[in-house]
């Protein structure tokens, strides 16, 4: 859902950026796969943990699992910051798409370190079982905040302003994140 949209968004401005952002979600999958690895392996090891009242583990699980999501994705920020065009160039030979994709990527690059703070108490909080609070989370990245933040800056930024929703709903998403396991 969330990527149609956004290409609707995009679409209206040319189809390079439907093109960007394709690519952009080809280049995520190689960050996001391994911090969801880290969380699907934290999800049973904090649930064991929580249902034995070992209330300290469950917190240095938590706490070193963040730490490697957010060891993952401050790689991929330096990588992103980096190598932009050259990541993109992997995809596409057309030196507009590069241009338009390295700047995106840069720009979207910003959200990737704190975004491992959502990432991580949504998975805890799942094994903790507290699914909705994981739900609300996962929400607010994919859709809830990300839609309503990537019109509002298209109309003021152009296309560019679909690639300012990404970091902004990450910095929000990781406040509602950070909100909700201080509450569980």
């Amino acid at each position: 859902f969330l990527v149609s949209f956004l290409n609707g968004v995009l679409s209206a401005y040319s189809d390079i950026y439907v093109v960007v952002l394709g690519i952009y979600y080809k280049l995520q999958t190689f960050l996001y796969l391994p911090a969801s690895g880290i969380v699907q392996g934290m999800r049973p090891v904090i649930g064991y943990n929580y249902g034995a009242g070992e209330m300290d583990r469950v917190r240095k699980i938590f706490r070193l699992a963040l730490l490697m999501c957010g060891g993952i994705m401050t790689g991929g920020t330096i990588l992103c910051l980096l190598f932009a065009n050259s990541l993109i160039g992997m995809f596409t030979t057309n030196p507009e798409t590069i241009q338009a994709g390295g700047l995106a990527l840069r720009i979207i690059s910003s959200g990737f370190i704190v975004s491992s703070i959502s990432v991580t108490a949504s998975g805890a909080l799942e094994g903790l079982g507290k699914g909705t609070a994981s739900l609300v989370i996962s929400l607010c990245r994919y859709t809830v905040v990300i839609l309503p933040i990537a019109v509002v800056l298209c109309r003021i930024m152009g296309a560019n302003g679909v690639w300012h929703a990404f970091w902004v709903t990450e910095f929000i998403s990781a406040g509602v994140a950070l909100v909700a396991w201080k509450r569980v």
